[in-house]
């Protein structure tokens, strides 16, 4: 709800001179819709800061709110000037595939190990 994205992008303009339409953004695996069930407070955090752009990400089962954080990020990055087309998804639940990721809210504290990585191109 911070919009950690955004604040990405805008550091990267910042420091480094680089142009939104010019930033290739990916968005790795993470706990999806499916599996992301939350209390009202995140959702309202999500409208607080997206307003109409969260609703399309935010859904309720009756009990629970489910929410596609990885569609928010990319709704963090399309505001920032990242063209849609500069946007790659994984589309892989971390939750529904406790194979190939950890999840903490299906695996709790058995710890498993991830990593992302930023890179300028040219720049070691």
């Amino acid at each position: 709800a911070s919009g950690i994205a955004a604040r990405a992008v805008q550091a990267m303009v910042r420091l480094y001179g680089c142009a939104p339409r010019d930033i290739l953004a990916a968005i790795g695996p993470g706990i999806s819709r499916c599996c992301f069930e939350t209390h009202a407070d995140v959702p309202e955090a999500m409208r607080a800061e997206l307003m109409a752009d969260a609703e399309p990400f935010i859904t309720f089962n009756g009990t629970k709110f489910h929410v596609d954080l990885a569609g928010l990020n990319r709704q963090w990055l399309l505001r920032s000037g990242v063209l849609p087309e500069h946007i790659e998804c994984a589309e892989l639940c971390t939750a529904c595939h406790p194979e190939l990721f950890w999840s903490y809210r299906k695996m709790g504290d058995c710890r498993g190990v991830q990593a992302a990585v930023i890179a300028l191109e040219g720049r070691a």
